[in-house]
């Protein structure tokens, strides 16, 4: 017995001092984004560029993915006044933009969705997405500060993981 409680001592101290093992950690901190350009269905063009300055967060997201649509109007909701923006996994989605942004809006009753929808399957595969929803999100320097996997719709959690943009 007494040697069972030492085993079991010493592989929680291993556990402890051994960062990542038993984590789903998908951490991005300190990557910078890669360059990018979408073209959005407010027709303007988000790019790494052009949100240097800007913190940010994208949402990796398809028309098809129906429980991506409580997460997008989750984060649009509770963080209106910060850039979000949805971009497809599938750029079969950029023909149709509007429809897919109409869809989402009709899926809430009483919550519109103001962020910009847009596709860009070539992002989305030098980022390594694999599942929908994943938000990442991205400091005003470029640099990816946090990556989060699958569906966020607590206004904690919403708030906890913008709070990380510093």
């Amino acid at each position: 017995m007494q040697m069972k409680a030492t085993l079991l001592v010493i592989l929680v101290a291993l556990l402890t001092i051994t960062p990542g093992c038993t984590s789903g950690d998908d951490s991005v901190d300190g990557e910078m984004i890669p360059t990018f350009s979408v073209a959005a269905d407010d027709e303007m063009t988000y790019s790494s560029d052009n949100l240097l300055g800007t913190p940010y967060i994208l949402h990796f997201s398809a028309s098809w993915c129906s429980q991506c649509r409580p997460t997008i109007h989750a984060v649009d909701n509770q963080l209106s006044e910060h850039t979000y923006i949805i971009v497809s996994t599938d750029d079969s989605d950029s023909e149709k933009l509007d429809d897919w942004h109409l869809q989402v809006n009709e899926s809430k009753e009483n919550s519109t969705v103001d962020a910009p929808f847009s596709a860009n399957a070539e992002l989305a595969k030098s980022l390594d997405i694999k599942n929908t929803p994943t938000l990442i999100l991205v400091n005003s320097e470029g640099v990816m500060i946090e990556r989060h996997l699958g569906p966020m719709t607590e206004s904690s959690d919403i708030e906890a993981f913008w709070a990380k943009i510093g």
